[in-house]
């Protein structure tokens, strides 16, 4: 189901607009730009994903009616509307093709921050907040597989969504996405593109049953007026 039925199943739920929803609905399913396969779910439509929502958008988001809805709730709506059921990341990792370039062990994240200090400039604590962020994933699963989920090419671009476009040192500023890059190659010596992971997933029956807005009811959405061409004469 698309982000936009997503987030009129919400007002039809909650009450308010679509567009109060839609950030939250826009977030979950924009790994789909990563593949346009059912794998992309496998960074965000889980519990620890709803977690991540909740420290995004905070933990209410006040419709136009004025009402409070957890953030918590719209989450579990989306993956229960894409998924049968509420699984947890680790379960999207069943039967995983492991690839050889995976490591064993994976360094520490003040080790990580130690040598972005010798690589940028300034100290350590400047730097370790990104490579804590991208090492989070730890808790989600019990072996370095959990790597998957961040450290990848739209990993990157997560930790720059994150923590901006740059971080600024007692030196100076550098861009997020160098030292983002610079964490991935030290992890895993590579900067594998997500499409590489994720087509290592096994695939099962519970990750292709999305519903519909059909299925839910909510019928045609309401015709707009197409927008002018910038190409008309």
């Amino acid at each position: 189901m698309n982000p936009y039925d997503h987030a009129r199943s919400s007002a039809r739920i909650h009450g308010g607009l679509p567009t109060d929803y839609q950030p939250v609905h826009d977030w979950f399913d924009l790994s789909k730009s990563t593949q346009c396969h059912f794998t992309h779910r496998a960074l965000r439509h889980h519990h620890e994903g709803i977690a991540v929502a909740v420290e995004i958008f905070g933990p209410v988001i006040r419709n136009a009616d004025g009402v409070d809805v957890a953030t918590q709730t719209l989450g579990r709506q989306h993956v229960e509307e894409d998924c049968p059921s509420l699984v947890d990341a680790v379960d999207w990792l069943v039967d995983y093709d492991v690839p050889e370039w995976l490591p064993s062990t994976v360094p520490t994240v003040d080790e990580l921050a130690e040598r972005s200090a010798r690589r940028f400039g300034g100290d350590a604590g400047t730097w370790r907040p990104l490579h804590a962020w991208f090492l989070e994933t730890q808790s989600w699963v019990g072996d370095t597989r959990h790597l998957i989920f961040r450290h990848q090419s739209f990993g990157i671009f997560e930790a720059e969504a994150r923590f901006g476009h740059a971080i600024a040192s007692g030196t100076g500023t550098v861009p997020t996405r160098v030292i983002a890059e610079h964490h991935v190659r030290a992890v895993l010596g590579r900067i594998p593109a997500a499409t590489d992971v994720l087509r290592r997933i096994r695939g099962a029956r519970w990750m292709l049953q999305a519903t519909s807005a059909e299925r839910l009811g909510l019928g045609r959405p309401p015709l707009q007026p197409a927008a002018p061409s910038r190409f008309a004469a």
